[in-house]
């Protein structure tokens, strides 16, 4: 998966057919869930979840996400 795809799945949680629901992608590996992330809608923000430690990283923009999330699949 490329920083493209992972743009698209978070534009597309953003997009207002969406809008009104409360839509969480999870990213896993080896059928483990590794990280997820969710539009926050009344916050304008994305939020992603690391499974493992339950540690919450929140950004205002969709690249600052893209970039995050990046990080962790390329690991």
């Amino acid at each position: 998966m490329n920083q493209q795809d992972v743009k698209a799945i978070l534009l597309n949680l953003q997009s207002k057919q969406y809008i009104e629901s409360d839509i969480t992608h999870t990213f896993s590996e080896n059928n483990a869930a590794v990280f997820s992330v969710k539009y926050m809608k009344n916050l304008k923000t994305f939020e992603v979840i690391r499974i493992e430690t339950n540690s919450l990283e929140t950004f205002h923009d969709v690249d600052s996400a893209v970039d995050c999330i990046s990080a962790m699949i390329y690991k």
